[in-house]
């Protein structure tokens, strides 16, 4: 009977951490939820800032920011006035519409602490992308 009563005061004391990170895990869910965000912009490279793009040799606007983004060390940003937003998602997607205006929708995700941000807002997970009409 003793054992009994030790394994069971055991087991609710192993299981009530279990059960507070549950309820914490569910809570996170809502929080991601209200995230959510529509932004309208140019799909620009972070090596380019918010500023104007020269073309490399041979190129045009849209392969210098893939080749930017993919080769130099850049990643994909999305230029909306003076506000900078870091895209994560499928690199292959963005490609496609770089130097492009075009609409994302996706959530926010919590920022970089190693990151110094100077006009850099936030980074986007992207879970759509479309050309967007000026």
């Amino acid at each position: 009977m003793k054992k009994i009563a030790i394994y069971a005061g055991l087991f609710a004391v192993l299981a009530s951490p279990l059960a507070a990170l549950a309820s914490t895990a569910s809570q996170s869910v809502r929080q991601t939820d209200s995230n959510g965000v529509s932004i309208t912009g140019k799909v620009s490279c972070s090596r380019f800032g918010g500023g104007t793009i020269t073309p490399r040799k041979g190129m045009s606007v849209a392969q210098t920011i893939q080749y930017c983004a993919t080769f130099q060390g850049g990643e994909f940003t999305l230029v909306s006035g003076k506000q900078i937003f870091k895209l994560s998602g499928d690199k292959n997607q963005l490609a496609k519409m770089s130097g492009q205006t075009v609409t994302v929708a996706g959530r926010m995700l919590p920022p970089d602490t190693d990151v110094q941000t100077y006009a850099l807002v936030g980074t986007v997970a992207v879970s759509n992308i479309s050309p967007s009409k000026n």
